[in-house]
């Protein structure tokens, strides 16, 4: 179901709740074979929201490894939010 249609935003939003896992692109910072999970909140045809478990940095980028319904497995953190000790809410684009 999509987000408020009235939303000033370039994409539409829909809920998807989903476990995912990714791992971090080559010279991105951080282990690049590390496999990372996270939980999808939210999917756009531009990126989503999601819950994850460690603290990226802003354009670090990332190569989603689990089939998403979109045509692209490759993303930016574009923001991310501290929720707790060790859980984040980041916003992905989706390149």
């Amino acid at each position: 179901m999509p987000y408020a249609l009235n939303e000033n935003r370039r994409h539409v939003r829909y809920d998807f709740p989903a476990t995912i896992e990714y791992v971090l692109e080559p010279g991105t910072g951080g282990d690049a074979a590390e496999v990372h999970k996270g939980v999808t909140v939210n999917i756009s045809a531009g990126g989503l929201a999601a819950y994850v478990f460690d603290p990226h940095q802003v354009g670090q980028k990332i190569v989603i490894k689990t089939s998403l319904p979109v045509d692209c497995q490759t993303a930016t953190v574009c923001w991310i939010s501290k929720k707790d000790i060790r859980f984040y809410l980041a916003g992905l684009k989706f390149l």
